[in-house]
C-alpha cells in the first residue's frame, strides 16, 4: 500500500498554520480520534473473526459516517484552514483504505507492513485531531476524551488479540501499553466524571451505561499478559462500540 498519500496529509498540515481557527468543535474532534481508534478495532477483529462479512460492513459504515463528519468540518472551515482541514481528510482517506484491506483476514497470512500501517494511519489522525482539540474547549469534552482512552485500549486489547505482533510498538517505535496504568487512569477518570456530572442527568445517564460496560471489560484486562487465558476480543469490541456510540450521541446532542 502506498504510504505518499498519509506522508503528504501531514507535511500539508504542518506547513499550515493549524486548525485552531476552523469552525469546528473540540467535541467532533475528539469523536473523529475515538472512530480512529474504532478503525484500527475493527481492522483486527476482521483477523480474528476470518473476514466476517457483517464485521466488515460494520467497519465499512463506521469509516462512511466518519467520512461524512469531516465533510462536515471541510463545510465549516474557514478560508485560511480549508488546506489544513483537507490534510486531516487526506489521513482519514489513508487509514480507511488501510483498514478494509487486512491480508490476515482476507488471506491467511501475517503481513506486517500492513500491521504497522494500520497503527501509523491510526495515529497521523489522532495526531492532526489532537494539535486542535487540546486548545480547545466544549460541551462534554471531559466526556468526549474518556471515550478516546478506552477505544485506545480496546483497540490494542483486539490488535495483540488478532496477533501478539500487531501492538502499537510495530512500525512507531513505541513503548508496549500498559494496560494497568491505562486501566487505572479509566478508574479514575470515571470517578471524577461521575461526580462532576452528578448534576446533569443525561451526562449522569450515560455515564451509569459507561460504567456497567466498563466493569466487564475491567475484569479482563489482568489476564491480557496470561497467554493460557482465554481472551474475549468481540464482547471488548463490542461493548467498547457500545460506549463509543452513547458517549457521540452525547457529545452531538449538545451542539
Amino acid at each position: 500500500m502506498k504510504t505518499t498519500l498519509r506522508m503528504t496529509a501531514m507535511a500539508v498540515f504542518m506547513a499550515g498554520t493549524g486548525l485552531t481557527e476552523a469552525a469546528v468543535s473540540a467535541g467532533e474532534l475528539a469523536t473523529l480520534e475515538a472512530d480512529a481508534w474504532r478503525a484500527r478495532m475493527g481492522f483486527h477483529l476482521l483477523s480474528i473473526r476470518g473476514d466476517n462479512p457483517d464485521d466488515r460492513e460494520a467497519l465499512r459504515i463506521l469509516l462512511a459516517e466518519a467520512d461524512q463528519r469531516l465533510d462536515g468540518m471541510a463545510a465549516e472551515a474557514e478560508p485560511a484552514n480549508e488546506e489544513n482541514i483537507q490534510a486531516l481528510g487526506a489521513a482519514w482517506n489513508t487509514l480507511s483504505e488501510r483498514a478494509l484491506d487486512n491480508p490476515l483476514a482476507s488471506l491467511g497470512y501475517a503481513d506486517y507492513g500492513a500491521m504497522s500501517e494500520m497503527n501509523t494511519t491510526t495515529l497521523d489522525v489522532v495526531k492532526l485531531a489532537e494539535s486542535v482539540r487540546d486548545e480547545q474547549a466544549g460541551p462534554y469534552l471531559d466526556i468526549a476524551e474518556l471515550s478516546v482512552a478506552m477505544q485506545r485500549l480496546a483497540s490494542e486489547y483486539l490488535a495483540l488479540a488478532a496477533f501478539p505482533s500487531a501492538g502499537l510498538p510495530t512500525g512507531t517505535g513505541l513503548e508496549p501499553l500498559d494496560f494497568a496504568m491505562e486501566s487505572k487512569g479509566i478508574d479514575d477518570r470515571l470517578k471524577a466524571l461521575d461526580k462532576a456530572y452528578a448534576g446533569d442527568a443525561e451526562a449522569a445517564e450515560v455515564l451509569a451505561f459507561v460504567n456497567q460496560r466498563w466493569a466487564f471489560i475491567r475484569s479482563t484486562i489482568p489476564k491480557m499478559n496470561d497467554e493460557a487465558s482465554n481472551k474475549v476480543p468481540y464482547l471488548f469490541y463490542r461493548y467498547a462500540n457500545q460506549v463509543a456510540e452513547r458517549i457521540e450521541a452525547l457529545v452531538d446532542g449538545s451542539k
